[in-house]
């Protein structure tokens, strides 16, 4: 297999940016996507726009389960290249297959048996309600498809090669974009679907995208880094591997689902102020999330390079790349800031009509502006642990800073001291801090540095 990291250290921004470019590309595309969802179903009216927003946010919710699997691929798979273990990655990608099949099951059963009851929770108007749960029920068939792609797409990740597996989903997220218009309004021969033309299209491009990766994987072809992996399909499984998967996923999928189910009750809080409210919450998330395309490439960047420094013992490469990965954070983050506030009241105008919709969007976009900066190094300090393997620390800090802060305070300020959605944006800003301030802690212990050197699966330390 041929190695794509250098891990040397006069090569550590090439090496970030050969990691991490292709995940931006990537968030490019997905953030454009998720948008164009919103442009097209946008026309079909506020309702329809907010029970896509509504459907969206437990959609992602549920996709954070995918961190799991991820989390744990991409730390042990590039502590084994760091260590140069190829036999113990094709143990980690076939572990990782079997997993993401199993919690894709339990999570399509979720969908159907409790996705209408999810939905009520919010009480909103029926019409809202209904083109929600055909959204949510049929994206969320995507799931098959989705959990095992993407798990494997981090195997590759792992071992170095970002640009194989993020432009099957840049494709993937192109043929979803194409189909949009055609499913919803029913150009050319296809007929008119509305929000449901949206799902199917969905739907179909993570089919497509989940066989691309699924040859790359079983073939050896086209990623440069050579990983084949024959026995994908292979049921010689180690109880021993899916305990250390857990061990590492599990705290990671707890806080990553933190933020989004915080989000969900924090959309139900917003839900309270009316439709306009909603669809302004909706349009805001997606619109911030271009602010995370730089740094969420940098994540995965940082993670892998930290994970393969660790395989291959390099304490002082590893504190460098971390040292220089904070750099470009605050950096990037800090311009992504002010270009938000700045931009915030033409991008609103050009995602919805209704005047109080672009007013509280406005609002939304610019208190979340300080907590922009912050999350540079926050994202830089979970990528530590991410490759480390020591997800504890940020499940902690997720939790603390989302249920004890964030929510509590958004019921305080909104409804409490009548501050209405102001006082949810204000909530959602101050917990970041929180989540930061507790995590930089946690890392200033360098216990991650050592335990992340010292890892035993199957009775090898990696």
């Amino acid at each position: 297999m041929k190695k794509l990291v250098s891990l040397e250290k006069e090569n550590i921004y090439r090496d970030l940016w050969h990691l991490s470019w292709p995940v931006m590309m990537f968030m490019i595309f997905q953030t454009s996507l998720e948008m164009v969802d919103f442009f097209w179903v946008g026309m079909l009216g506020t309702d329809a726009l907010a029970a896509l927003s509504l459907s969206h946010n437990i959609f992602w919710m549920l996709f954070t389960l995918s961190q799991l699997i991820t989390v744990s691929t991409l730390s042990l798979t590039s502590r084994y290249r760091g260590s140069g273990d190829i036999e113990g990655i094709c143990l980690v990608a076939r572990h990782t297959f079997w997993m993401a099949i199993m919690v894709s099951a339990l999570v399509i059963t979720f969908i159907f048996t409790l996705g209408e009851y999810v939905l009520s929770l919010y009480q909103v108007e029926p019409e809202v309600h209904r083109q929600a749960l055909i959204y949510l029920q049929v994206a969320g068939g995507s799931f098959l498809f989705l959990y095992a792609g993407v798990g494997l797409a981090f195997c590759l990740q792992g071992v170095g090669d970002s640009f194989t597996s993020m432009g099957i989903l840049v494709f993937t997220n192109i043929i979803n974009i194409v189909l949009d218009p055609f499913l919803i309004f029913g150009w050319l021969f296809f007929p008119p679907l509305g929000i449901l033309g949206a799902a199917l299209a969905s739907l179909l491009a993570r089919a497509v995208g989940f066989f691309l990766i699924l040859y790359v994987v079983l073939s050896g072809r086209i990623s440069p880094s050579g990983l084949k992996v024959p026995g994908l399909f292979s049921l010689r499984l180690s109880g021993e591997m899916f305990k250390k998967m857990l061990v590492i996923g599990l705290p990671a999928s707890l806080q990553g689902m933190t933020r989004p189910l915080t989000g969900a009750i924090m959309m139900w809080i917003v839900a309270l102020f009316g439709t306009e409210a909603v669809a302004s919450f909706g349009i805001g998330l997606r619109l911030l999330s271009f602010c995370f395309i730089l740094i969420a490439g940098l994540n995965m960047g940082t993670a892998t390079m930290v994970g393969q420094s660790l395989g291959a013992r390099l304490q002082d490469l590893t504190e460098e790349v971390i040292n220089r990965a904070l750099k470009l954070a605050l950096t990037i983050q800090t311009a992504m800031g002010f270009i938000a506030f700045a931009a915030a009241p033409t991008i609103m105008g050009i995602f919805a009509e209704d005047p109080l919709v672009i007013e509280m969007g406005i609002s939304y976009i610019r208190m979340i502006t300080p907590a922009l900066v912050a999350m540079g190094p926050l994202h830089v300090i979970a990528a530590v642990f991410k490759g480390a393997g020591q997800t504890l620390p940020h499940m902690f800090s997720a939790l603390i800073a989302n249920w004890l802060i964030k929510i509590p305070l958004a019921l305080l300020l909104a409804l409490l001291l009548n501050l209405d959605t102001d006082g949810v944006w204000m909530a959602i800003t101050l917990s970041i801090f929180a989540e930061l301030g507790i995590l930089y802690l946690w890392y200033r212990k360098r216990d991650w540095l050592f335990r992340g050197m010292e890892i035993r699966v199957q009775g090898k330390v990696i």
